[in-house]
This record gives structure tokens, C-alpha cells and sequence, in this order.
């Protein structure tokens, strides 16, 4: 952007000024006509805040278009199926633990491991 004289800045900010003042002046016969027209109907604003939609251009919020889920219930603990002589343990579900990896490529089988 070229460099301006402080002149030329100050007659854009009166230019701007007055590109506002105009806005604001447009802007209030608007909030007039929807005051009067929620008036009528009876809508208030605790209304609009409930929120049928998000503001997403009429798309529900995603709470509202999820099914309502169910709370986690704890299923308890989970035996311990493998140990080894550092006292690594396993339940023997999800993804294989290193250490277990490391003794099955040193020709260890994973039944060595298992608790009784």
C-alpha cells in the first residue's frame, strides 16, 4: 500500500466516519421493525437463545441430531492373563504390549507368560 500524507488519512477516516454513521443510522429502523414484529407475535428473546439451530444456516445442532447416548457403565476390572519376570502384565485384550513382542521374536511363546 502506497505511503499516505496524514491529510490524505485523516479525509479517509472522515470518509469512513461517515460510511458508519450512515450504517448505524440504517441500522436502527431494522431493529425497530423487528422488535415490533416479535411484539406481535409473542416471541422473546429467551426464544431465540433456545436455539433451534445452531446459526449453521438452519442445520440442527449436532446434539439435537444425535440419538441421546447411553452412559458408560464400568464392566469392572479385567483379570490379568500374562506376566512376565519384570512384572509387565497383560490383560490379553488390545493391542499387544512390547514387551511381549520382543520375548515372542527372541523365540519365547506367549504361553510362557500366562497366569494361572
Amino acid at each position: 500500500m502506497p505511503k499516505l500524507s496524514a491529510e490524505a488519512l485523516k479525509a479517509r477516516i472522515a470518509q469512513l466516519q461517515k460510511q458508519l454513521a450512515a450504517a448505524e443510522t440504517s441500522k436502527a429502523p431494522a431493529i425497530q421493525k423487528v422488535k415490533a414484529l416479535m411484539k406481535k407475535l409473542g416471541v422473546t428473546l429467551e426464544d431465540l437463545s433456545e436455539g433451534k439451530t445452531s446459526g449453521r444456516r438452519g442445520r440442527p445442532p449436532k446434539a439435537l441430531s444425535a440419538p441421546p447416548q447411553k452412559p458408560n457403565k464400568s464392566r469392572g476390572k479385567v483379570a490379568i492373563k500374562y506376566r512376565d519376570e519384570k512384572g509387565n502384565t497383560w490383560t490379553g485384550r488390545g493391542k499387544t504390549p512390547r514387551w511381549i513382542v520382543e520375548a515372542e521374536k527372541a523365540g519365547k511363546s506367549r504361553d510362557a507368560f500366562k497366569t494361572n
